[in-house]
């Protein structure tokens, strides 16, 4: 399997708060795909706990790397679509 790279913008104007940090778990957990997030060039962690999610502090405007590990490049590219859907607010 090969690593999906993307980036996604947090837009939310509160940032990667308890709602969508829970959304993106669900999101993550529904896809079956093995998927890592955090900030962009910083340490990646899996997206598989909304306190994880949280505990990055992340804020209005910064950007997010997410790594899918997966050959379906169309499932990891709606995966990212929907994750960004998430973080719009």
């Amino acid at each position: 399997m090969k690593n999906i790279e993307s980036t996604i913008a947090v837009i939310d104007p509160i940032g990667l708060h308890a709602r969508p940090a829970s959304q993106i778990v669900k999101a993550v957990r529904q896809s079956g795909l093995n998927v890592l997030i955090g900030r962009k060039g910083g340490k990646l962690i899996t997206a598989n706990s909304p306190l994880q999610l949280m505990a990055l502090k992340i804020k209005t405007g910064e950007t997010l790397t997410v790594s899918i590990e997966t050959d379906d490049e169309d499932a990891a590219a709606a995966l990212v679509a929907e994750l960004q859907g998430l973080l719009k607010g």
